[in-house]
This record gives C-alpha cells, structure tokens and sequence, in this order.
C-alpha cells in the first residue's frame, strides 16, 4: 500500500509512460523557446491523466507532442485528444491560429490526425486495404470539423491516401467514389461514412516525423504520394 504522503502526481509521476514523455521534454528543450516547452508541459499534463484512464498509448503520445511543438512554432494553439461534436469523435490535435485565417473568419482551425500504421489481426491478409480504408475514413469524418484537415505519421509508416482523394472534389469521379465508399463500408459501418462526405473530403497537408531525432517535415499529399510511387517504381520521373 502507498504512503499517504506520496501525491497524485509522484503516482503518476513515476508511470513508464510519463517517464517516457518526460525523456522526450527534455531531448525537444535543447534549442526550443521556453513558451513552447511551457505549452508542451500542459500537453503531457494532459496526455499523462489520459494514459491512466487507459484512453491513449505511449507511441502515439509522442507522436502527438512532436507535432505539437512544430504546431506551436508555426503559431498555433494547439489541444490534444480534442472532442468533437459532443464526444461523437476525438481528434488527436485541434489548433487554432488566430493570424492566418480569412477575413470573414479571422481564426482559422486546423484539425491533425496521427497515424501510426497500425493493422490490427482481422486485416492481417490485407494490410493495405485496411489502411486505404481508415486513412479515407480519417479525411472524410474529420475534415467537416475544421478549416483544414492534416494527417501525421512517422517516417517508417507510408500513408495510404487514395489518389482520387488528391483531386479537387468536382473533379472526382463517381465510379471512383463508390469504390471507396464500398471500401469504408467493409470497415466502417457503425456509423457508416455517407458517399457526400468522401466526396466533399479533403488533405490539406501531411507531417512527417523522424520520432528518433524530434524533428516534423510538412509535405503537401501530392508531393508526399508522388515520392511515394518514384520509391515503388509506379511514378516515373519525366524526362
């Protein structure tokens, strides 16, 4: 039994997931304003209080506190495991960035979701599917929420965004749009994902994180899939 001296926090304090996501404060403080390191202490406050009531992991966490730093650069204000729509939905990071947004709207909302590659055993015959089909899932649901709609992942995953998802939404064609709806359908069916969200569904932006060395790099989708397919041999460079 624990002393009645030892607080709540020396409790969670000594979690091997806050233990983790202290290390990590202290690898990003090298070279970061302490403004940002302030903001990142409340995040981990937050994540850490989460972590016990058994609602978030570490690998995920610490994808979450690297990109909010970069976020937090950029002049956001930036929220992890934000609720949306009373609950129905939580988005891994909601920031807002009071300078940038349109006139008539002088905040704009970003809304980032991280992904970190996981295919859990029901999909292990089909991987990539399964990843087709929670990435389109991500951009459908989550892009209704916000100004802008970004995915995050590590370097060792590659993403698996549907090239008709790169088009403009007039410029998607329906057969396209059935399939992927067919797709969502096999996965996602409680609720099911309506076709008008995954054709009015966009990706503003991609981060990718090298989680070992604390550092983000912003790409747009259409770079981000296009290197992708050079790296398969699908995409030739045109000479």
């Amino acid at each position: 039994m624990l002393c009645s001296s030892h607080s709540v926090g020396d409790i969670l304090g000594k979690s091997k997931f806050s233990r983790d996501l202290t290390r990590l404060l202290k690898t990003l403080k090298n070279g970061t304003d302490p403004e940002v390191m302030q903001q990142l202490h409340e995040l981990r406050k937050t994540l850490v209080g989460l972590n016990q009531r058994r609602l978030v992991k570490i690998n995920h966490s610490v994808m979450e506190i690297l990109c909010a730093k970069h976020l937090i650069e950029q002049g956001y204000n930036v929220n992890v495991e934000h609720l949306l729509d009373g609950g129905v939905l939580v988005a891994d990071i909601f920031c807002t960035h009071p300078e940038i947004g349109p006139t008539e709207k002088p905040t704009e909302t970003m809304i980032v979701e991280v992904e970190t590659g996981y295919v859990p055993p029901d999909a292990a015959l089909s991987p990539r599917f399964y990843r087709q089909a929670r990435t389109t899932a991500k951009i459908a649901r989550y892009c209704l929420y916000a100004d802008k709609f970004a995915l995050a992942t590590p370097n060792y995953h590659v993403l698996q965004v549907p090239e008709v998802l790169l088009k403009p939404p007039e410029q998607r064609g329906q057969e396209d749009m059935l399939r992927l709806k067919i797709l969502c359908d096999f996965h996602y069916h409680s609720p099911a994902i309506p076709l008008e969200h995954l054709t009015k569904s966009e990706l503003d932006v991609i981060y990718v994180m090298d989680v070992d060395n604390g550092n983000v790099v912003e790409i747009a989708p259409r770079d981000y899939i296009d290197t992708i397919r050079r790296a398969d041999g699908s995409l030739q460079d045109q000479s």
